[in-house]
């Protein structure tokens, strides 16, 4: 993955765009800010890709937000080839999916190593200093970041979960009470057909039910 050719047709396509989304004015506050946080000097000759890319900084920056949080053997610092410098990437996406990140917040290590999508790059430091300024994590002030709420959950006891049971719900219809005795709707509807009597229209009409005589009574 290191090594990649030039692209070609919608990949390039695809590359071209990303690259148009990167922001130049955020990068300078991302620099200052990872500097601050981890007392490291960043040369500004430097490209932010070069600077990733071994993830020693951003293994670094991981371990100032929360001391302890890094295991041996990371960072690598030795034999920098292209397998060691992508897991000390994966050691930090590691620790920025247990401060909470989302998987679609993360990146995939090619995306730094081979600076193909440093845009995705950006937004996951930029959604990492979010979560550290809202939780505490560091006193560095920055103005890239988006306070974060906390989640807060809500323990119900059984006696308030069961009393929900007893309620009628709205969506399951309620006739207040009322029903339909006494209710008519209407004429009554004859018996049979007097067409088909052999009287015509003349035949004579039906008694009418007892019920309904009592009704109209």
């Amino acid at each position: 993955m290191s090594n990649r050719g030039p692209s070609y047709g919608m990949s390039r396509e695809i590359k071209m765009k990303l690259a148009a989304k990167y922001d130049t004015e955020l990068e300078k506050k991302q620099r200052t800010w990872i500097s601050q946080v981890t007392n490291i000097p960043i040369p500004e000759d430097m490209s932010f890709h070069e600077l990733l890319k071994d993830g020693i900084i951003l293994v670094s920056l991981s371990e100032a937000l929360s001391p302890g949080i890094i295991k041996r053997p990371f960072p690598h610092l030795k034999l920098l080839n292209s397998f060691r410098c992508m897991e000390n990437i994966q050691a930090f996406l590691e620790v920025c999916e247990s401060f909470g990140l989302g998987q679609h917040s993360l990146f995939q290590t090619c995306d730094l190593y081979d600076g193909s999508n440093m845009t995705q790059v950006q937004t996951l430091i930029s959604q990492l200093a979010s979560v550290a300024t809202s939780k505490g994590m560091t006193d560095v002030q920055c103005d890239f970041a988006i306070k974060v709420s906390e989640k807060k959950v809500r323990k119900w006891t059984p006696e308030k979960m069961n009393a929900g049971q007893a309620i009628i719900g709205l969506q399951m219809g309620s006739n207040k009470g009322a029903s339909q005795s006494g209710m008519s709707f209407g004429t009554s509807r004859p018996l049979y057909d007097k067409k088909y009597t052999g009287h015509g229209e003349h035949a004579p009409e039906m008694p009418k039910m007892e019920k309904e005589s009592e009704q109209h009574e």
